[in-house]
């Protein structure tokens, strides 16, 4: 595993330096240390304070706008027709920058969810990195501990049989026994090497930070996207004079400035919490992180300062002493071993405890490489520069569109509540002048509803009769009898008799009126013709009209 080809220098961004120069004070006003501190309730004052003052703006805002609508809801006056142009232009305007402004916080967004997988990738990196300092420790740990007990044990079986040379004899049992020790110190530096690490999981804790950046990159998309959406919507109905829609519109904006206002606090203090993070993250990584290892061992390895020996460094060095003794007594067995003893069982133990140290000289390189302090500090760089160079510009970036969506939905609050009054106002007033003309009387109404009659049959006009008969289709049921007397006088033979105008009793329309009873014919004159006497011309029934 070599290290990533970047340099292990870090500086603070520029942008880091200044949001931590910003006043850290506390509720008395004085200032307190500036120097990452999460779990100081001291510094976490602090941090609150500067998040409030975008929490006392909305403040601020809520109360002009609720003065504002106060003072405008009850204004009836009249406006010219001029002055509504010039609101829906305003409108159409403000409701343009919202849009470049949520544009620019979802650019934010997706630069700091960019800059914050980068930093966990690197994590990643460093994660395989502990891991391999377990991996090969523990490998290292059976090689010189388990695996190495039976041919220990027949080795020295095989030691135990007489021979007549005893300085040789003597020369192979103090090998077998530094052997059997620095194989054991060995297990034991293997040992130590693992236990800090055993608690400490970098790939759970990696996992999570990515389950929780894709919740917060998913959250924040979301947010933007629902400010941009009110955006949009105001910008339709900027073009249209809907007092509903201007009313539910300013109803959405005055939510989205709420919104905007609350998350411009929290990014205020996240964004001052990052800078001072960021001026020494290995500090604030080794106090602050929940890793359960040393201070100085975290501060070693992310800094890389080599003020004084680490302890995993010591006890690689114990374990590589050992094994160099482990090979040296192992060689002087090899040698001397065969040639004093005819023992079948000798030389599998040799070869056994030739192959468990080969192995553990192979994990010991592989451990000299992972212990290395400049590898650690390389993945540890990469991930700070991410999260404190791109990724504090991001939030930065977005507490920026917060502040300026803020305004502009204060803005539009504004103007779009002013147009729906105006519009309301003149509505309300317009609707006594378009009242119909002559809207009052029965007339009226009866003139509305007067059925048109059937067309004339034949395509010939009625007689008076039937006139009479039609002008009296509204009215109620009457009988008329018109009464002739004769004289001398004769006339022609049509106009003699008796006629009865009125309507039938199933009388509905034109047809059943025309349908009454009308009879003309002769009448007994006694050879006579009859005529009709101008005196005695009269009407039977006096409310005829």
């Amino acid at each position: 595993m070599g290290a990533p080809a970047v340099s292990d220098e870090y500086t603070p961004p520029r942008l880091s330096r200044l949001l931590h120069s910003l006043p850290h004070i506390n509720v008395t006003l004085h200032r307190v240390n500036d120097t990452f501190a999460p779990n100081s309730p001291v510094y976490l004052e602090s941090l609150g304070i500067l998040g409030s003052i975008p929490g006392a703006w909305l403040i601020l805002t809520l109360t002009v706008l609720l003065i504002y609508l106060l003072t405008r809801c009850c204004d009836r006056k009249q406006r010219p027709p001029r002055s509504i142009t010039a609101l829906k232009i305003t409108l159409m305007i403000l409701s343009v920058l919202c849009c470049g402004a949520i544009g620019v916080g979802l650019f934010g967004n997706d630069d700091l969810h960019n800059a914050m997988l980068q930093s966990i990738q690197a994590g990643n990196q460093l994660a395989a990195l502990v891991n391999t300092v377990k991996n090969q420790s523990s490998i290292l740990e059976e090689a010189m501990g388990s695996r190495a007990r039976a041919p220990l044990a027949r080795l020295a079986d095989a030691l135990d049989a007489p021979v007549a040379n005893q300085t040789a004899l003597g020369t192979l049992l103090r090998a077998l026994s530094a052997l059997r020790n620095n194989a054991s110190a060995a297990a034991s530096a293997a040992d130590n090497l693992r236990q800090p690490l055993a608690k400490l999981n970098l790939d759970a804790f990696m996992k999570k930070a990515w389950v929780w950046e894709a919740a917060r990159w998913a959250g924040g998309m979301a947010g933007w996207c629902c400010g941009g959406a009110v955006c949009v919507a105001l910008l339709a109905a900027a073009a249209r004079r809907s007092r509903r829609a201007l009313l539910l519109l300013c109803v959405g904006a005055l939510g989205a400035l709420v919104v905007c206002w609350l998350a411009g606090a929290v990014l205020a203090a996240g964004a001052v919490a990052a800078a001072d993070a960021c001026q020494e993250p290995a500090a604030a990584l080794a106090h602050h992180a929940p890793h359960g290892l040393p201070v100085d061992m975290v501060h070693y390895y992310l800094s890389c300062k080599v003020s004084r020996e680490n302890v995993l460094t010591a006890e690689l060095r114990n374990a590589q002493r050992a094994v160099v003794a482990v090979r040296q007594a192992l060689a002087v067995l090899s040698r001397g071993a065969p040639q004093l003893f005819n023992d079948p069982g000798l030389q599998p133990a040799l070869g056994a405890l030739g192959a468990g140290t080969g192995e553990a000289e192979r994990a010991l390189v592989a451990l000299s490489g992972a212990l290395e302090c400049r590898m650690a500090r390389a993945y540890f760089v990469a991930a700070a520069r991410a999260a404190c160079d791109a990724g504090l510009q991001a939030l930065s970036l977005q507490l920026l569109a917060a502040v300026v969506a803020g305004f502009l939905f204060t803005a539009i609050v504004l103007v779009d509540s002013h147009a729906w009054i105006y519009i309301n106002t003149k509505r309300s007033g317009g609707g006594e002048e378009q009242a119909p003309f002559l809207s009052s009387g029965g007339s009226s109404a009866a003139s509305r509803t007067l059925p048109r009659p059937a067309p004339f049959p034949n395509g010939k006009p009625p007689s008076y009769g039937a006139a009479v008969q039609l002008m009296d289709l509204e009215r109620p049921r009457y009988t008329h009898t018109f009464t002739y007397t004769y004289t001398g006088e004769d006339l022609p033979s049509r106009m003699s008799g008796s006629a009865t105008l009125g309507r039938g009793a199933g009388g509905g329309g034109a047809g059943a009126a025309l349908g009454g009873a009308h009879t003309l014919g002769r009448a007994p004159h006694n050879g006579k013709y009859a005529t009709l006497s101008k005196q005695c011309k009269t009407l039977e029934s006096s409310d005829f009209y």
